[in-house]
This record gives structure tokens, C-alpha cells and sequence, in this order.
């Protein structure tokens, strides 16, 4: 009999699953208990009021779940007040009053509806789409059905890497670790009108079969309904086994609402033995290849995607962010499509034909710091416009004359990895910012801090780090 119940109690102890770690402000394991913290900052938005979202990606996993938090507009404007006997400066702590909510692990990028009351973005390591709502002043919580509280929004919105793909008989859209998120419409056949849509590319390729420890992929990008994102409309195909993208996945995109086009680049791989078992994925090493993939929306499922070949221009096989800029004033289609690339580091200029015969071509490349990563376009009336582009491992911001076609501003002091930039409202009002400068905020991501930058518009060499909020070392 004791031996029946020593049994029984060893059962039911390898049955006990290990304590849930929630991040703050939300466990108790938090560094204190109701104290919102960054970790691993990446994907921001700003919203209409302008608050800051700021999507907390887990990397390290030190909690089971990751968060967004909203930054007050109040508090952030305090860093770049002309008053600097009243304005924060250096490294600080959050203040206690943001908002804050609980959403999967490996966010990406953020993207807000048009009415900027909900925000998404994709979880890379279950393929769920995340939706968080959004009130005044960055005050965030989940969106309807999408978590078991207001604050747990873990459930997300829609699975894509399940959810059934009309286009292709219903079979799984196959979205496996969602990350670019853009905003565009298509027009359905027969439609006067464009549908609003959402468009999401995955980072992760789909296997669809390993022989002899070789994996076949292929990727997709999903487009969703953007009135009701948990409908997949259709899928267009990025890549597969046969074609010139040999089944990678991208990694920026943008959508070209004249053109009617997706354009997406970088390259990502699965590998099949990792050592734990699981095939593993990783950004393309060992080719020399950088393909600009061009998807013809309106063709939905049905259309063929173009390939262009960047790599004898650029010498390059990593993209890391897109853009598009200059458009044209007489039929609005932008011609330039501005790309960071790294390894060699630089700013490329892709000039885009208005004529669809004529395929993109690489203009102009500019040398830039140590790994550029997103980049933001400032536009300055009167003068050319600015791009600041964000130096990964330089801990900086680089500031570039689109009308001088060289950089003129260089910001450093950022810290361990800055990846994505955000323009703020500056402070208005006597003696404030106002519009004579841009107020930047910028993820610093391996020091889980945002940093703050201003910039005199007309004199960008004046660009200056004016704080940081956050920071590793709180937890």
C-alpha cells in the first residue's frame, strides 16, 4: 500500500508543471512587483496623440511571455523640452504610470490601424498575430477575445501559421514567424473599389520536405482583411524550391499603393539538424544573392512574383529595411526605393521606372556606419530631405542629405544595438521645439532602453542624444 502511494505521488509530481514567470509589471518575480520595465525593445509605434508603443521581444526568454507598453506623450516630451533645468537627461527609469500589456514572444515590428486604435504585430515563435488596444495617451489593453484578462492578451488575434488559406483550397497559410506588417488594399476581381488590407510576411520558410537531411521551403505572404484581421483573404507566393529564391523567406517589405506592388528583400533560411532535433532558421550565409522580390497585389494568389538581382550592384546579400521616397508629381508613383544593406554597410538608392517593362536599378550607393538597420525619412521644407538611418553595432544614428547624397550628421552614444526609429512630436509652445526640429525616438535593444534624439532641421549637424529611458540592469 505505501509503495502504491509513493507511486502515486511521483506520478503526479512529473505532472506539475514548473511555476509561471509573467514579466513585469505582471509577476512576482518582477525586480518590484508593479514596475513596468523594457526588455529587449523592437518593433514601436507612435500613436495619433503621440504615445509611444514600444513591443518588448523576450529575447532571451528570461519570462514565458513578452509585453507593449505605452509611453506617455507628457513624459516624453520632458526629454526634449528647450527648458533643461526642467527636462530629464541621461539614463532614467519609467516614471510608473505607463500602461502596459501582456502578448507573446519574438515581436516584431508594430503596426497600427488606420484609426490608431489597435496594434499589431506577429510572434515568431508560435505564428500568432498579436492585436493590443489602444486609448488616449498610449493607455494600452487587449483587444476583444484575445487573451483571459484586459492585460493577457497571450491568445492573440489569428494563427497564421494555421489558419485556413481560401486561395489555396483552405490548406494553412503557412505564416510560421510572422514579422513584416504593412498597411495596403488590393482590388478584388470585378471591384471598383480596393479592400483595405493587412499584408504579412513570414521570416521563417515553410518546410514542405526533408529527404536525406535536405529541406525544400517555401514562403508566403498573407493578406488580411484589414476590417477583420482574423480573415486570411489569399496568399501570394515569395518563394519556392524553384525559383530564383530558392524557397527563402524575406524580411522587409512595403507596399507601393501606385504601382499596385509588394516589394520585400532579405533572406532567411531553415537549416534541418540544429542539435536539438528541430530544423532550425537563420538569416542566408554562403550565397551571392540579393533578390528585390516584386508581388503584383491585385493578382492576389494567381500572380507570379518578379525577381531582381541586386548583388553584382550592391555586393551585398543582406537587406535589412526599405523605403520608399521621391514620388513623382505628376503621376505619384514614388521613384526611388531607399534599402539598407549590410556587409558591405551602406545606403542604397534603387531607382524605380514608372514603366513596368523597365526593371529597378541601383542609382547611387553611400557608405554607411557599422551595420545600418531601419531608417526614417525627414522631410524639411524648403530643402532636401533627411534620412536617418540607425547603426546596429555603431551605437548610433547616421543623418543623410538626400539632396547632398552624403551623410552630414552622425549621433553616437546610444548604446548595444539600436534598431528601430520613430518620429515624435516635438514639444510646441513658447520657447519649445516646436516644428524647427525633429524629435526622434530610437529601440535600443541589447540595453532595453528607448534613447531620445533632436534634430534642428536646419542645422542637422546639431543633432543631439538627449536621454534614455530603461535599461538592462533593472532586471
Amino acid at each position: 500500500m505505501k509503495r502504491a502511494l509513493f507511486i502515486a505521488a511521483v506520478l503526479a509530481a512529473c505532472h506539475d508543471l514548473p511555476p509561471e514567470v509573467l514579466p513585469p509589471p505582471f509577476g512576482p518575480h518582477a525586480p518590484v512587483t508593479g514596475t513596468t520595465y523594457l526588455f529587449f525593445p523592437t518593433g514601436m509605434a507612435v500613436t495619433p496623440d503621440g504615445a509611444l508603443l514600444v513591443a518588448n521581444a523576450n529575447i532571451n526568454r528570461r519570462y514565458d511571455l513578452g509585453t507593449v507598453v505605452g509611453l506617455r506623450a507628457e513624459y516624453m516630451a520632458k526629454f526634449f523640452t528647450a527648458n533643461r533645468d526642467n527636462a530629464l537627461g541621461g539614463d532614467q527609469d519609467l516614471q510608473g504610470d505607463e500602461s502596459a500589456v501582456i502578448i507573446g514572444n519574438y515581436a516584431g515590428p508594430l503596426l497600427l490601424n488606420d484609426a490608431g486604435t489597435v496594434a499589431y504585430t506577429g510572434s515568431r515563435d508560435t505564428g500568432v498575430l498579436n492585436a493590443v488596444s489602444v486609448g488616449a495617451d498610449g493607455a494600452v489593453s487587449c483587444f476583444p477575445g484575445t487573451g483571459p484578462s484586459s492585460t493577457d492578451c497571450r491568445s492573440g488575434l489569428i494563427n497564421l501559421s494555421t489558419a485556413p488559406d481560401p486561395s489555396n483550397g483552405g490548406a494553412p497559410a503557412a505564416i510560421e514567424g510572422p514579422y513584416a506588417i504593412v498597411r495596403g488594399d488590393f482590388f478584388p476581381a470585378g471591384a471598383t473599389a480596393p479592400r483595405q488590407t493587412m499584408f504579412v510576411s513570414s521570416v521563417v520558410p515553410h518546410i514542405d520536405l526533408v529527404n536525406s537531411g535536405v529541406v525544400t521551403t517555401s514562403s508566403q505572404v498573407a493578406a488580411l482583411d484589414a476590417s477583420d484581421p482574423t480573415q486570411v483573404l489569399f496568399t501570394m507566393l515569395a518563394a519556392n524550391e524553384v525559383s530564383p529564391a530558392n524557397g527563402w523567406a524575406p524580411g522587409p517589405m512595403v507596399f507601393d499603393s501606385a504601382r499596385r506592388r509588394l516589394y520585400a528583400a532579405g533572406c532567411y533560411t531553415r537549416v534541418a539538424g540544429t542539435g536539438a532535433g528541430e530544423p532550425g532558421s537563420a538569416k542566408c550565409f554562403g550565397n551571392a544573392s540579393n533578390l528585390l522580390r516584386i508581388m503584383d497585389v491585385d493578382a492576389q494568389h494567381a500572380g507570379d512574383t518578379q525577381y531582381v538581382e541586386m548583388y553584382a550592384d550592391v555586393l551585398s546579400v543582406d537587406t535589412d529595411d526599405l523605403m520608399l521616397a521621391d514620388p513623382d508629381p505628376a503621376t505619384g508613383y514614388s521613384t526611388t526605393l531607399y534599402a539598407t544593406m549590410r556587409n558591405p554597410d551602406s545606403l542604397v538608392q534603387i531607382g524605380l521606372p514608372v514603366i513596368y517593362s523597365q526593371p529597378p536599378r541601383v542609382r547611387a550607393i553611400t557608405p554607411m556606419p557599422i551595420t545600418p538597420a531601419e531608417m526614417l525619412r525627414i522631410p524639411r521644407p524648403g530643402m532636401s530631405d533627411l534620412i536617418a538611418v540607425v547603426a546596429e553595432k555603431s551605437g548610433a544614428v547616421a543623418f543623410y542629405d538626400t539632396g547632398q547624397q552624403a551623410v552630414v550628421s552622425l549621433v553616437e552614444g546610444l548604446g548595444d544595438s539600436p534598431f528601430t526609429i520613430k518620429r515624435l512630436p516635438c514639444p510646441t509652445g513658447p520657447g519649445e521645439p516646436g516644428d524647427g526640429n525633429a524629435c526622434l525616438a530610437v529601440s535600443v535593444f541589447g540595453e532595453c532602453r528607448v534613447a531620445f534624439i533632436i534634430v534642428p532641421l536646419n542645422q542637422p549637424q546639431l543633432a543631439a542624444l538627449r536621454g534614455r529611458v530603461g535599461g538592462c540592469a533593472s532586471l
